[in-house]
């Protein structure tokens, strides 16, 4: 009986019923794309929070088979997501780098503010009953994430790539690397928790990949665009096979695949303050090179900002959708 519960019959792409879910979308968008600066921000998480993760899976999932639906409703995401990032790049890069604690806990207070609502689809399965593997996947999602950072954090050595994208030339299986590092990375705009820049950081390769955009560099070694084509192929193709994996548990195993996400989506916010980048940054504290009062005494109001923000404006959309379910 609860096999029949879980299984979701196959729905079309889904579709924006007005320009405000649009919006919407590229919000999400632009956080999804700023997410690939700040250190620990899980990009699928975000999307959970706007409530678009499933939606956005399914569009992916069937890009083949419904191209012209599924690109009509990711496209206001993928601009959202250039604007997020090139902003992010230009604007927020070098404050995230002077203080990042303080943007560390802004967006951290964001998405616990909004983590509700990925615990809120566990409730809306109504008649499942919780077994005993809903409760080990609650649990292996919220540790999965903390593992992460730590097992990169003192792993740096054995997984870094620095040396290899660092010199002016590169061998031939640097590209086939960057193909593989593409489809990793794609990973976390499927797997609410990973972080893109925690993974790029655990490889060595944040820092010169960042460093690459400059016209000194590609003047020096153009072979540099390759590298970026490749990265962006390999993303692109984990992004489609990855996603239709995630498609199948979502409209087999939703239930159960939420106790997951759920896990996920809270541990994700405990391993932004554990990862790779946010440990260095603890370790300026004991050597005397960092501000301790002044990310504590800004970081933490801007923490209870950032969660009553997004807790606020949850609060307004179901207010909304209650008294338009009301009107019909």
């Amino acid at each position: 009986m609860d096999e029949q519960k879980n299984e979701v019959t196959e729905v079309e792409v889904p579709a924006y019923q007005n320009n405000k879910e649009r919006l919407l979308a590229l919000i999400n968008g632009f956080f999804v794309g700023l997410a690939i600066i700040v250190p620990g921000v899980s990009g699928s998480t975000i999307s959970m929070i706007f409530k678009l993760y499933d939606k956005m899976m399914d569009a992916i999932a069937k890009i083949f088979k419904r191209f012209k639906k599924s690109i009509l409703f990711l496209l206001p995401i993928v601009i959202g997501a250039i604007i997020g990032f090139v902003g992010g790049f230009f604007a927020v890069q070098s404050f995230v780098d002077s203080y990042t604690f303080i943007c560390v806990s802004l967006f951290a207070g964001l998405m616990l503010g909004g983590a509700s609502e990925v615990h809120d689809e566990i409730r809306k399965e109504k008649g499942s009953e919780r077994k005993w593997y809903d409760y080990l996947l609650l649990g292996i999602g919220f540790l999965f994430p903390i593992a992460i950072g730590l097992v990169f954090y003192y792993g740096q050595e054995v997984f870094s790539l620095t040396a290899l994208f660092s010199g002016n030339s590169f061998p031939w299986y640097t590209y086939l690397i960057a193909l593989l590092l593409g489809a990793v990375i794609s990973l976390t705009q499927i797997v609410p928790g990973l972080s893109a820049t925690a993974l790029l950081m655990c490889f060595g390769i944040f820092t010169p990949i960042m460093n690459s955009v400059s016209l000194t560099i590609w003047g020096e070694n153009p072979m540099w665009f390759l590298v970026y084509v490749c990265l962006a192929i390999g993303f692109l193709i984990g992004l489609f096979f990855f996603s239709k994996g995630m498609n199948h548990f979502l409209s087999k195993k939703r239930f159960s695949t939420f106790h997951l996400l759920t896990g996920l989506t809270y541990g994700s916010i405990v391993a932004m303050f554990m990862n790779t980048e946010i440990i260095t940054v603890y370790q300026s504290y004991q050597n005397g090179t960092g501000n301790l009062t002044l990310d504590l005494g800004v970081g933490i109001p801007l923490f209870i900002v950032g969660f009553f923000i997004t807790f606020l404006l949850i609060f307004y959309m179901k207010k909304k959708e209650k008294k338009e379910v009301q009107k019909e």
